[in-house]
């Protein structure tokens, strides 16, 4: 059997029927070198019982009390063996062309010429909420000290590289954002690819556009931001959610 090239990485609880599409999505790209890795936080017992059923076909889970998306995550990524890790909520579907074309170029490249990210546009669900957009390009610039224009559906991370990492699980909804900031602003080179490489699934804890998603925004980017930008950023934020709120 093929060594794992992306670890697969999916934190879930009560939305089987979308695990079960990323899953065979996933499984019909490449069911040797694509690594399944799931996290059931419970509450389901339709789910653990799928997953019971198909545990010689997964390479990892766990169930548990749920500890949050981001919990889920840094447990899972602690469990890849692959080269590369994608995090994927349930639902996520990968696009099927660029993941065969990126299978394809890693036995062509050394590791040594690989970047630690890669990113790549996302797609969004023709359900998606009012006010999100219907394509993510890929991003790995200053764009990301506004908004959070880089998300996890579009970003492979060396398995090497995020597990010297950790997702800040006491932020509830945006710390894969505060991840990227900080990895940006440290200068962490990123590939940024033309191409799409997920559709993302509607439902995402970031797209309820609450106050509380700007505090938490502004709760790292006070600790990561330097000079005029932090400065104005409290006024940035709150002009952020008065638009989403009345638009």
């Amino acid at each position: 059997m093929a060594s794992p090239i992306i670890s697969v990485v999916i934190p879930t609880k009560s939305n089987l029927n979308g695990l079960k599409a990323t899953a065979e999505a996933l499984w019909n790209i490449d069911e040797e070198r694509i690594e399944l890795i799931v996290i059931d936080g419970g509450g389901c017992a339709a789910t653990k019982e799928w997953l019971l059923d198909e545990q010689h076909r997964i390479a990892h889970m766990r169930s548990a009390t749920d500890g949050g998306v981001y919990d889920a995550m840094n447990y899972g990524k602690e469990c890849a063996s692959g080269d590369w890790i994608w995090f994927a909520g349930a639902g996520d579907l990968p696009v099927q062309a660029a993941w065969q074309r990126f299978l394809e170029t890693q036995t062509a490249e050394s590791e040594d010429e690989q970047p630690g990210i890669h990113v790549f546009g996302v797609q969004t669900s023709e359900d998606r909420e009012v006010g999100v957009p219907a394509h993510y390009p890929a991003r790995w610039d200053e764009s990301m000290i506004w908004r959070n224009t880089t998300h996890h559906q579009g970003v492979l991370y060396a398995r090497t590289l995020i597990q010297a990492h950790r997702f800040d699980a006491s932020l509830r909804v945006l710390a894969d954002y505060a991840l990227h900031l900080t990895l940006w602003s440290k200068h962490e080179p990123a590939r940024v690819q033309d191409e799409t490489w997920a559709v993302a699934a509607s439902g995402g804890l970031s797209r309820k556009f609450d106050a509380g998603l700007y505090a938490e925004e502004w709760r790292f980017k006070r600790k990561t931001l330097r000079g005029w930008r932090k400065a104005i950023h409290p006024f940035w934020l709150t002009g952020k959610y008065l638009s989403k709120r009345f638009s």
